[in-house]
């Protein structure tokens, strides 16, 4: 069984969850309650304002969904032959054969993947689990260099 190691979110991503989720819930109730004034006012909405409505209300829901799931299901998991990240909904599969070395950025607590044409694929795992997962990638392909360094090194 492979172990999921969690996400380490910024703090940018969460000002913008929380924000969002308050802008999302109050466009949610602002339109609920435009519906429920006009229908009982016995206003006829035309084809323009059910779509409108309806699309702000979805959107809205949906972008608190993929916050949700983006805060719930955000994790890294190493297979015997890729590293997977899985980011709410989203998934992303980075093929291990095609990693040239494996480096600890020290002074700035990054763990990047370098690949043969010197691109690179930045891993943010969670602090409580950088270890362990530093750990299960050089156990896992011991053949990949594994290099720790400063910035100023990678001058």
């Amino acid at each position: 069984m492979e172990n999921n190691y969690k996400y380490k979110f910024s703090k940018i991503f969460y000002i913008i969850a929380i924000v969002g989720s308050i802008l999302a819930v109050g466009c949610i109730i602002v339109n609920v309650v435009r519906v429920i004034n006009l229908l009982s006012n016995g206003y006829a909405l035309g084809f323009y304002e059910y779509v409108s409505l309806i699309l702000a209300i979805v959107l809205s829901v949906a972008f608190i969904l993929f916050i949700i799931t983006a805060l719930i299901k955000s994790y890294y998991q190493i297979t015997d032959k890729a590293v997977v990240l899985k980011w709410g909904i989203i998934k992303n599969t980075v093929d291990i054969s095609d990693v040239k070395e494996i480096k600890f950025i020290t002074n700035k607590n990054k763990l990047e993947l370098t690949f043969e044409d010197e691109s690179y694929f930045i891993i943010v795992v969670d602090d409580r689990w950088k270890e362990s997962f530093i750990d299960e990638l050089k156990t896992k392909f011991p053949n990949i260099p594994y290099i720790q360094e400063t910035e100023e090194d990678k001058k």
